[in-house]
């Protein structure tokens, strides 16, 4: 079993990242050298994206959610590049499938929202772009991880 160099602490199995303090795990099976290259920023919402559960997180559902504190479910929920530039930052993220499967969801709902304001009298075009924005804001973290640590390239 690895232990982490920086702080001692035993990560779980198959961790990239340590659970406490973020740094990068030499026995994971990544190489060293990709995760060295991820900014401060990014390691620490992987640890914490770890620390929820790994592969099975996912931004609805965290299998180790009670082990989390309320900034590193910020840290996994939170993007505020996402939120404004949405499908714009996944395509720079090289994350364009989900970009096209997000868009398309997100519009989807935004129809399916503006058909029932209509029929409900309630005028909800003001705020239909908040739909699309939190979608993003919600998968980036996650989403970014399946991609950068586990090699993942998905639709959905």
């Amino acid at each position: 079993m690895a232990f982490c160099e920086q702080c001692g602490a035993q990560p779980g199995a198959g961790a990239a990242f340590c659970n406490r303090c973020g740094n990068a795990v030499t026995a994971s099976g990544i190489p060293e050298k990709e995760l060295s290259e991820l900014s401060e920023k990014w390691t620490r919402r992987f640890a914490a994206i770890e620390k929820a559960g790994g592969e099975r997180t996912r931004w609805w559902r965290w299998p180790e959610a009670k082990q989390l504190t309320g900034k590193e479910k910020r840290l996994i929920t939170s993007n505020l590049w996402a939120f404004v530039f949405g499908p714009f930052y996944y395509l720079y993220l090289g994350l364009w499938r989900k970009a096209i499967t997000l868009s398309l969801v997100a519009l989807l709902i935004d129809l399916i929202l503006d058909m029932a304001g209509d029929a409900l009298n309630v005028p909800v075009d003001h705020f239909l772009w908040i739909v699309s924005a939190v979608m993003f804001r919600q998968c980036a973290n996650v989403d970014y991880y399946r991609k950068a640590v586990l090699k993942r390239r998905e639709w959905w």
